[in-house]
């Protein structure tokens, strides 16, 4: 259990190392992350290399016990290599090529790039292989934007597509080119998406071709680094819900996940939890934090400061999720460039005095004294939340005016989950769901046969599975199917759509069986029962004679259908009821307080956290050690603001 910091010598001057060396000993700091962005530095010129100030760093740094993850510097191409090769920067969408003066100047497709990537990590991976001082890779930096719009990538779309569709006619046919009268007759024809308002196959294709061109590159650095150092691990800094990529795909050649966690206020709460559980759900195993926020944060603005404890509390979180290292972003706040306000462990005059600091040597203290008994500890879960990149994107073909928010709709349920301090795991719509009790599976507009038996199986099998509205709507051409909905799994469902509704402008309400009253939001689908019991129907306008809510028993499970939005009120009761035999018994806690568990052998570690700047109390009905202070708690806990215990 690494507590580490992102550090960046070469914006110092080198009479500073010792100093920032020592320091970093002093707070507890036992991993460093290097030259992530430093090409200009270890390449000055065209084939020149220098390493000599980073082995100096380094071998300081070494001194004082700090081990090292080496980055692949290509995420920042230097001025020398654009200026020779204009082509390696991105054509935009609209026609203008992206200046030099940014980061992730490249275009994912180009060749030449390819070449020097491949130069400077060889270099730098020749150059480390046996310094044991180095323990991984971190390859390029939050992949992802931006989407170039070149000859070249127009070729290698092309070339995709020739691949997967194999003729034109399937193609054709597949995209529904019919419409508006598409139809190529020849490979060269087909542009890239340029246009507001495209084919949404043609979309969904575009943005699977721009995500494989992505996790082509990946593989390419992984593959070359395992050649060169096997014996060191690989991973990348992913972004938690950034939606523009398929990060099951770039994530199955790394050793592990890692991912950069900046919260930006207590609020933020859950939809930081269901990033972490994302990020361990896409190798189904624990991860690091890579950059972790330490203070306040900057581009066009600057966010608030964190407050005395905060800090500490999204570091406990980190661990509560399943990181096995937390790596804080950044050692010092850099006086020069476009992050001057960015925070870091310490503030731009370099002493020891700042918030964070004391808290890094606090959290450091604790850690020293839990490290042994919570490493190798796992988070278990009962539930399973279905999350798919295709069907993000498919949800938002409409950019302009998207109908739906794919991580809002997945946080109503999630939230409800959560609250009651029951873990969750991020799952891919065809893994094995058979050792979940519940499975979840909100705006799945794309339900193929491999998914739709998956489910079946599952529930036949005594599962139960809740769908949100819109569920199996699509094909995985992004077109709409030609059965009744919810299309393949409508037997599961026990009932019929035949009618939905827009309800932006309209207030339509829900009452459930027993009583309660809500107003419905967003989309509804209009369902019409079957075999399936109607939990909540519609009370007003024409959509009264439908229901909005059904339970059906299938074999030996059980499939709910959710087919409106709601407030979060309607899900916290209906999660609860559903899932009241998996609640944690021994606590009680109040809504600004998360539970999480992680296990080892046998033991259950229990993280509690407040998130919240007031005071709060909870109840423990048995006794319990906490494990960071060695001390025996029952009944009635004073938690103070942003505290945390971990009990065993």
């Amino acid at each position: 259990m690494y507590l580490g910091a992102d550090y960046y010598p070469e914006h110092w001057e080198k009479e500073r190392w010792p100093i920032d060396a020592d320091l970093m000993q002093r707070a507890g700091i036992s991993l460093v992350r290097l030259s992530e962005f430093a090409w200009s530095k270890l390449e000055p010129e065209d084939d020149l290399y220098d390493f000599a100030w980073l082995d100096e760093a380094m071998d300081i740094l070494n001194e004082k016990g700090v081990k090292v993850v080496l980055s692949t510097p290509t995420a920042a191409p230097p001025s020398w290599l654009i200026g020779k090769h204009l082509q390696i920067l991105p054509l935009l969408k609209n026609g203008q090529r992206m200046g030099f003066g940014k980061r992730r100047h490249y275009c994912i497709t180009n060749r030449t790039y390819y070449h020097f990537s491949e130069r400077i990590i060889r270099k730098l991976a020749e150059h480390y292989k046996n310094n044991a001082q180095v323990i991984g890779w971190q390859v390029d930096n939050e992949f992802g934007n931006p989407k170039c719009y070149c000859d070249n990538c127009k070729k290698e779309f092309q070339h995709w597509l020739k691949l997967k569709y194999k003729t034109l006619e399937n193609l054709n046919q597949s995209w529904g080119n019919a419409f508006w009268s598409h139809d190529y007759i020849c490979w060269e024809q087909i542009p890239l998406p340029i246009v507001d308002y495209h084919n949404p196959s043609f979309d969904l294709d575009f943005k699977r071709f721009f995500s494989d061109m992505n996790v082509k590159y990946s593989n390419m650095q992984i593959e070359l680094l395992k050649s060169i150092s096997p014996d060191k691990f690989v991973t990348h800094n992913f972004m938690g819900l950034f939606p523009e990529l398929n990060y099951y795909d770039l994530a199955e050649k790394y050793d592990f996940v890692s991912w950069d966690n900046y919260p930006q206020g207590l609020e933020k709460r859950f939809q930081v939890a269901l990033a972490h559980d994302v990020m361990r759900g896409l190798k189904k195993k624990n991860f690091w934090v890579m950059e972790q926020q330490c203070g306040c944060i900057t581009r066009e603005d600057i966010t608030p400061a964190l407050s005395p404890g905060e800090m500490r509390l999204w570091t406990y979180h980190s661990y509560a999720h399943g990181a096995e290292a937390v790596v804080y972003f950044r050692w010092r706040a850099c006086t020069f460039g476009i992050e001057q306000f960015h925070s870091g462990i310490l503030q731009h005059d370099g002493t020891d005095k700042s918030i964070a600091y004391k808290e890094t040597a606090q959290i450091a203290s604790e850690i020293d004294r839990i490290r042994a008994q919570l490493e190798g500890s796992k988070v278990i879960s009962p539930v399973a939340i279905i999350y798919d990149y295709e069907n993000i994107w498919v949800n938002y073909s409409y950019q302009e005016k998207p109908m739906y928010n794919y991580s809002d709709e997945i946080l109503r349920f999630y939230k409800a989950i959560r609250k009651k301090g029951i873990n969750v795991d991020i799952v891919k719509p065809t893994d094995d769901f058979s050792k979940y009790k519940v499975v979840v599976a909100p705006l799945m507009y794309i339900v193929d046969d491999e998914t739709a038996n998956n489910i079946k199986k599952y529930v036949k099998e005594g599962g139960t599975f809740i769908a949100g509205f819109r569920f199996g709507i699509k094909d995985r051409h992004s077109n709409i199917v030609k059965s009744i909905l919810p299309g393949k799994l409508r037997e599961l469902f026990g009932m019929s759509i035949y009618a939905w509704d827009n309800l932006r402008e309209r207030k339509i309400e829900v009452q459930t069986s027993s009583g309660e009253v809500y107003q419905a939001d967003t989309f509804a689908d209009l369902i019409t029962p079957e075999k399936a019991k109607p939990l909540a129907e519609y009370k007003n306008s024409w959509h009264a004679s439908y229901a909005a809510v059904t339970v059906n028993t299938f074999a030996k499970g059980k499939s709910y259908y959710v087919g409106c939005g709601l407030p979060q009120g309607f899900y916290d009761k209906f999660i609860a009821e559903i899932l009241k035999g998996l609640v944690p018994e021994g606590i009680k806690v109040p809504d600004e307080v998360e539970i999480t568990l992680r296990q080892k052998n046998g033991k259950k570690f229990i993280f509690v956290m407040n998130f919240s700047d007031k005071s709060s109390r909870i109840f423990l009905n048995k006794e319990y050690t906490e494990l960071k202070e060695k001390k025996k708690l029952q009944g009635e806990i004073n938690l103070d603001p942003f505290e945390v215990l971990i009990l065993l």
